[in-house]
């Protein structure tokens, strides 16, 4: 009589089993694209909720982080402190404007959305550099 685990197909492929297994934690999967009006970027965490991720953006980055809980060192005891786990740091492409990015989260799919739209000031721009000498 042998006894054999079944899992889904569609749970190992949502999940990083091999990581999550023994107590680790999931990958997440980020996925950029270019667009006719900027750059789109997915990203799926699993394990996080949605209220947990924060987005930053510091001059030319974007960082999307969680904070984890540092517990206390005996039983019962907990620590307001937190650890910053990055999910992606990324460099924001020289044509974006910094200003419209905007975030949403989709709870059916479970997943981030940013959107980082074209700056059209530099859209088609066009100038001849004359060369002095001196």
């Amino acid at each position: 009589m042998k006894n054999k685990l079944n899992i889904p197909q569609e749970m190992l492929m949502s999940i990083d089993f091999m990581n999550t297994a023994n107590g680790g934690m999931s990958q997440p999967i980020m996925n950029i694209e270019n667009t006719e009006d900027g750059y789109e970027v997915m990203v799926k965490a699993p394990g996080i909720e949605p209220d947990e991720l924060q987005i930053e953006i510091l001059k030319d980055k974007l960082m999307i982080y969680h904070l984890l809980p540092i517990f206390g060192k005996s039983e019962g005891e907990s620590s307001d402190m937190r650890s910053i786990r990055f999910i992606s740091k990324m460099q924001i492409p020289a044509d974006v404007d910094v200003e419209g990015i905007s975030a949403r989260y989709d709870d059916d799919r479970r997943y981030l959305m940013l959107d980082l739209p074209a700056d059209e000031t530099h859209k088609d721009f066009h100038r001849k550099v004359n060369i002095e000498r001196w």
